[in-house]
């Protein structure tokens, strides 16, 4: 189905699952069919499961490999009162996990023993050899990573020889399947690893540490830290569920109970989140995503990320409001940055007559472009050309870029089938990032060019799947309140889409500050249904003339008319 309303993209209608099953489900439980349908599509026989997730959907710690060995080297530290050392990266991430680790072993140990640092995007991703030299230097004994530390294998080797021990806790893929000497390894990517939730984020593989710490001392497992938990896991996009797995969903559900009681153990969280009007007691991963990380985040692309650690670790809600600010002015800058190389990267791509409709790919290089930006920039470049896209700032001698992909080109199979042009490299299928010598660049260049043709990408189209078709009296108050037994809602359990037939449109009126979006009621079948469709004002016309059209939508909730309501997405071709 064609979009009448954004020029090339594309809708597909989901299969239905068999009738028995529809059926069953809907004998089980108080539903209409379009909920049974989704249940049936998102966790097949296994469908319960998918109902409410909660703490009792959280797999125990002892299941992961090398927790045993992890907690068994911290418990030698506790008792000597070692110097313990904990490398964060420096994304949202790796910063809640840095944040959990150190709130989780400071009541064990003297303070003044526990030291963190969260890296920076001019140091890259990982260990770095200053790193290593300072934890020599320093006399520590323990470095605990998070969120990074799988492709360290020789810095850690470094440490090894200085007799420094480390424990490695991250979710990235081992490079070219090798294990750094580490005493213990925290990932469930590696060999061997029969831990249910493959899809743990960084910060996710740190509270599992600390719940072992914790089980084996016989102290309570420290539930509070759920809401930094969830916090990471959200902002890294790993996928809430996968089928009947659902231990992410379960985690960031247990983060919005512990925000909306205000028990959490971030108080930082807390007042970012009342300083951006994010209300508590409702807020949705989308809240999360949208308006928090993007703050957090500026901290490591236009300032210092240990300000964005410090909010999340402070326990003074004076300190915690001025943190705050600081991220608030360093967003604005990102901001600005980012507009700016955005129009550095279009002004490329005119001028170096790249066309991604035939090199199924774009490659940008800047000179001194913003670090920090450069994933931004990727990420907004992919959805406007639906290829991949790296975007590389070109340094005096080294080169560094962040990469973002599409569905079907694993982008970091693409950096490990180029390593031996590479200094560094790592990251995801969606995105990754690498550093470079200046002189390879060119030819690494070349070699992008013809892996992407091998691959044969065509730019694909913005295509979207509608879960299920409804009728208008499918969409009430019941399927609301089915579907919020569904949430939370993200990377691996988006939010339902659906598609009615026959409809059009009267009442049209424009809302919002900017009077940027656009309100009224969809008629179909004689029923007027209220709708909105966000920042889509300019389309007024288009809903207006409409005449027995498919409405794409959402199923929102209208608070203060307290009633069910269309967030249109898309109009279609009936």
């Amino acid at each position: 189905m064609k979009s009448l309303i954004h020029p090339g993209k594309e809708w597909k209608l989901s299969a239905c699952p068999s009738d028995s099953l529809i059926h069953e489900i809907q004998e089980a439980i108080p539903c209409k069919r379009p909920f049974a349908v989704l249940l049936a599509q998102r966790g097949g026989q296994k469908w319960e499961t998918l109902m409410d997730p909660c703490s009792r959907d959280l797999h125990c710690s002892s299941l992961m490999l090398g927790v045993e060995k992890a907690v068994s080297r911290l418990l030698q530290a506790i008792e000597k009162k070692e110097k313990v050392f904990i490398h964060g990266d420096f994304d949202v991430d790796g910063l809640s996990g840095a944040a959990v680790l150190y709130k989780g072993l400071l009541p064990l140990f003297p303070k003044e023993t526990i030291k963190v640092e969260v890296g920076t995007r001019k140091q890259g991703h990982g260990l770095s050899v200053g790193f290593v030299h300072r934890v020599i230097g320093e006399l520590f004994s323990l470095v605990i990573t998070v969120d990074c530390g799988i492709s360290n294998g020789k810095e850690i080797s470094e440490l090894r020889d200085a007799g420094i021990d480390t424990i490695v806790t991250d979710h990235h893929l081992p490079s070219g399947g090798q294990l750094p000497p580490a005493v213990a390894i925290l990932d469930p990517h590696q060999a061997g690893e029969t831990y249910p939730n493959c899809d743990l984020a960084g910060v996710g593989v740190a509270y599992k540490l600390i719940c072992g710490l914790y089980r084996q001392l016989g102290r309570e497992v420290p539930y509070s830290f759920l809401d930094l938990v969830g916090l990471g896991t959200i902002a890294d996009l790993v996928p809430l569920a996968r089928g009947s797995e659902i231990e992410n969903r379960a985690i960031v559900q247990e983060a919005f109970s512990l925000l909306a009681s205000g028990t959490g153990s971030s108080l930082g969280l807390r007042v970012l989140m009342d300083r951006m009007s994010v209300n508590a007691k409702r807020v949705t991963a989308r809240d999360i995503a949208y308006i928090i990380v993007p703050k957090l985040n500026a901290a490591n692309r236009a300032g210092d990320p240990k300000v964005a650690f410090l909010l999340l670790c402070t326990e003074k809600r004076e300190s915690a409001k001025y943190l705050a600010e600081i991220l608030l002015d360093y967003n604005r800058d990102r901001e600005i940055a980012q507009d700016y190389l955005l129009g550095q990267a279009e002004e490329k791509i005119v001028e170096e007559g790249t066309d991604p409709t035939r090199d199924g790919i774009v490659i940008l290089a800047g000179t001194y472009w913003n670090e920090g930006i450069l994933g931004l920039a990727a990420s907004r470049l992919v959805d406007r050309y639906h290829v991949p896209v790296v975007v590389v700032s070109r340094g005096d001698r080294i080169s560094r870029a962040s990469c973002r992909s599409i569905e079907g080109f694993d982008m970091a199979e693409c950096l490990e089938a180029h390593s031996d042009l590479l200094i560094r490299y790592g990251g995801h299928k969606m995105a990754a990032g690498f550093s470079v010598s200046n002189d390879l660049l060119p030819v690494l260049r070349k070699r992008l060019l013809l892996y992407a043709a091998e691959k044969n990408l065509a730019p694909s189209p913005a295509a979207d799947s509608i879960d299920v078709e409804v009728v208008p009296d499918g969409i009430d108050i019941q399927l609301h309140t089915n579907l919020r037994s569904l949430a939370p809602y993200g990377q691996g359990n988006p939010l339902p889409i659906f598609l009615l037939r026959g409809c059009s449109f009267d009442g049209l009126s424009l809302v919002g500050a900017r009077k940027q979006h656009l309100k009224g009621k969809v008629a179909c079948d004689g029923s007027r249904v209220p709708f909105i469709a966000f920042r889509m004002s300019r389309y007024v016309n288009a809903f207006d003339n409409a005449c027995d059209l498919a409405v794409v939508f959402r199923a929102g909730f209208d608070r203060w008319h307290k009633e069910v309501q269309l967030e249109v997405i898309d109009l279609v071709e009936n």
